[in-house]
């Protein structure tokens, strides 16, 4: 397992030895198959005090495997199950190690239609740009309305909710200011590529020319400002980031004269029955076509460089661990 201990004015990552005993109490034992890498494992991973309190730790907001003991009535050994959010990884001891033990409560069967493994390629990236999808969706905006926006395309999120919204046949905007990004976003499924200068407006103009039926950010900051002044009328914008800033600027103009909606995304905390919903669609109707293009598969040894490069928004697509030796 990855643990992240504390010295003295400094975080550093190891690779360790811990037996289950070590595990916090919980009624579901699961052997981890795989894990993910999303920015907040990042965060845990540095010692970010907003993530989690307390170290040594060992992060890991995903995991997908084998029940090897329950005694919740609603789980027995030999389950393929996963987990994502709620305190994983936080506060409790993560997808990084070979075994978790959580609350039944936390654990969703692994749907039909998806590996354990594919759903990692998802993960908590890939769940949130579901509840991003859903409620685009639920604000009434469908294929026919006009373009869509992804900000962040190539990153996580991003590069899931382009397959999603490419698969449900809407006109998918990208947006990424990588080397590679462009080959790898259109791969996807997206019909354009926009650079991060054209929707990162810092003219101050309270409205802006009105370009998309409905916007997809997981940056935050000012293209998250750019965004609702750019949406059209009766349009949707959804937020789950802050890469580019945890605070924006905004004026009461789109909201009243065009009548957006900004939605705000958490995966985290997400009820069980919604939850379920979503990872039956991301299983079936939403799966994305270029799923297995999206992640590359790495082994513990492997992921300080990646937690490094997740920080510098230098990682394309998704990064799955595996932890099955």
């Amino acid at each position: 397992m990855i643990v992240t201990e504390e010295g003295p004015g400094v975080f550093k990552r190891r690779i360790a030895e811990k037996g289950i005993d070590d595990l916090p109490p919980g009624e579901v034992l699961i052997r981890v198959h795989y894990s993910s890498l999303n920015f907040k494992d990042a965060l845990s991973a540095t010692g970010n005090r907003g993530v989690t309190h307390q170290f040594p730790h060992t992060p890991g907001i995903d995991a997908a495997g084998v029940v090897e003991e329950s005694t919740s009535e609603a789980f027995k050994p030999g389950d393929e199950v996963l987990v994502t959010g709620y305190d994983l990884g936080m506060n409790t001891p993560g997808g990084f190690g070979q075994y978790i033990r959580v609350p039944a409560g936390w654990v969703v069967p692994r749907p039909e239609g998806l590996s354990l493994r594919e759903a990692m390629h998802l993960g908590t990236a890939g769940f949130t740009a579901g509840l991003s999808v859903f409620k685009i969706q639920w604000a009434g905006i469908m294929p026919d309305r006009g373009k869509v926006l992804v900000t962040g395309a190539s990153g996580g999120v991003g590069s899931v909710g382009v397959g999603i919204l490419a698969k449900l046949g809407y006109h998918v905007v990208g947006v990424t200011g990588k080397k590679r990004g462009p080959e790898y976003v259109l791969g996807l499924g997206a019909r354009e590529v926009v650079s991060r200068e054209e929707v990162n407006d810092a003219s101050g103009s309270l409205l802006l020319e009105r370009r998309w039926a409905a916007v997809l950010d997981t940056v935050g900051g000012n293209v998250l400002s750019t965004a609702l002044r750019s949406t059209d009328h009766k349009g949707a914008v959804t937020t789950c980031g802050n890469v580019g800033g945890a605070e924006f600027a905004a004026n009461v103009y789109p909201f009243i004269l065009r009548g957006i909606c900004l939605l705000g995304i958490d995966s985290a905390r997400t009820p069980m029955d919604h939850r379920l919903r979503i990872w039956s669609n991301l299983a079936g109707p939403w799966k994305p076509a270029k799923l297995a293009d999206m992640a590359r598969v790495v082994g513990l040894d492997e992921l300080d460089q990646e937690i490094d490069l997740i920080l510098k928004s230098g990682q394309t697509g998704r990064k799955v661990v595996d932890l099955k030796d």
